[in-house]
């Protein structure tokens, strides 16, 4: 690589990116979108002089909590093209919209955006639709919604979760259906539902995903020497400038060793952790016992945390009711358990496809470290059995004590 090549700005790559993107648009072949209009060419300076744009600032409402500023170029009353965060300094923090950002432009301006209410007057299915007023759709949303009420009750007026912008249009139909006498609520969520029925009896009613609480920003793995991430990707679940991505390349400055375990060589993972730890998809579960097992046999546990702040670890730590009955955690390792079965690093390595020698290395760094920083992603407990996953993988910090000490985290995925 050249120095003129290596040195070239973020700007200047930003932009060259965005020239690309128009081309690349032009043949229809990013996204599956339709064929882009003239008005791309705004983007690389081409095409006849036009007035000034109107530039209005605005935020992205893709869902991935980054929220991150975009600039809408107005021309004509069309948005022509999109620019983002270039406002701050350079080297520093940038709310910069990533590609699925910048590519709400094609939805709001796509030929098969519905801009007017449309009736069914064909069979479900056949696509045959017509335009009516507002006035009239309103009416009969609200004789509908009415019909049913008073035929069913405001048990059978549901609202599925994830319906509309969850910043703004999913909360305003439960605000007018508990005014109309209530409605059937959804529970957990399709994100993280293993992990919000299972949580609550790991770490206590008040703990959830969403509960910053229950975890530690990323920024905190800033202060660890290890770092482990289970199925997480922030850089291409959390991937805009003002979202966890930034904070984790903080991280990669200043931060320990970093493992990641995903059954694929993610984005946030691709040259940049010290080692990659290829598993079999959903068998996070398994590779963590078999550490655990490690773990118990070398007296490589925090006791004290374990006796003081936790249930059910070994005998001494079951509730009275449970006791003699070969319940705990500790027996369902060591294989004394219900299913007999001991959780060595051989039973693991056939299972997850980590060669027995790699757990025990993997343990005996765990049970070393000064501060463990241990997060999963959504991605582990979206199985079945995914809610055994999720709680297995917040028993590293658990049988390790690295739970509420700098450079630490709970296990769960890392706060917003």
């Amino acid at each position: 690589m050249t120095e003129s090549k290596a040195t070239v700005s973020r700007r200047t790559f930003v932009t060259g990116s965005l020239a690309g993107l128009a081309v690349a648009s032009a043949t229809g072949a990013l996204y599956g979108c339709t064929p882009a209009a003239d008005d791309d060419l705004a983007a690389t300076g081409e095409g006849a002089e036009t007035a000034p744009d109107t530039v209005a600032w605005s935020q992205c409402v893709v869902n991935c909590g980054g929220a991150c500023a975009l600039q809408w170029h107005i021309r004509d009353g069309k948005i022509a093209y999109a620019e983002t965060d270039n406002v701050g300094d350079p080297n520093g923090l940038q709310a910069r919209a990533c590609l699925r950002g910048r590519s709400l432009r094609r939805w709001i301006n796509s030929p098969d955006r519905l801009q007017h209410p449309m009736k069914r007057v064909g069979k479900r299915g056949e696509g045959k639709f017509e335009q009516i007023s507002w006035d009239e759709a309103y009416q009969i949303i609200a004789d509908k919604l009415k019909s049913v009420i008073d035929t069913y009750g405001n048990e059978a007026v549901y609202m599925n979760y994830g319906s509309g912008v969850s910043s703004s249009t999913s909360r305003l139909f439960p605000r007018l259906a508990n005014l109309m006498g209530g409605y059937l609520k959804s529970y957990n969520d399709y994100s993280t539902n293993m992990m919000c029925a299972g949580m609550p009896f790991l770490y206590g009613d008040a703990c959830s995903p969403y509960d910053n609480v229950s975890a530690s920003s990323i920024s905190e793995a800033q202060n660890a020497d290890l770092i482990i991430m289970f199925g997480n990707s922030p850089a291409e679940t959390r991937m805009g400038g003002a979202n966890i991505a930034w904070d984790f390349a903080q991280v990669r400055e200043k931060g320990g060793k970093i493992y990641h375990v995903d059954y694929r060589m993610n984005e946030t993972a691709s040259g940049h952790p010290d080692e990659w730890l290829p598993i079999r998809t959903g068998t996070d579960a398994a590779l963590v016992s078999a550490i655990a097992h490690e773990l118990i046999v070398n007296n490589q546990v925090n006791k004290e945390f374990l006796d003081t702040y936790c249930v059910g670890f070994d005998e001494a730590t079951m509730p009275e009711s449970a006791r003699g009955q070969h319940k705990s955690y500790q027996d369902y390792i060591m294989g004394t358990g219900y299913d007999m079965v001991e959780k060595t690093p051989e039973w693991a390595a056939p299972i997850t496809q980590i060669p027995a020698a790699r757990i025990r290395e993997l343990a005996s760094e765990i049970a070393n470290a000064k501060a463990l920083f241990v997060a999963q992603g959504w991605g582990p407990q979206r199985h079945s059995n995914g809610e055994s996953t999720s709680r297995a993988i917040c028993m590293l910090p658990i049988l390790t004590g690295m739970i509420g000490k700098p450079g630490t985290n709970t296990g769960m995925r890392e706060a917003e």
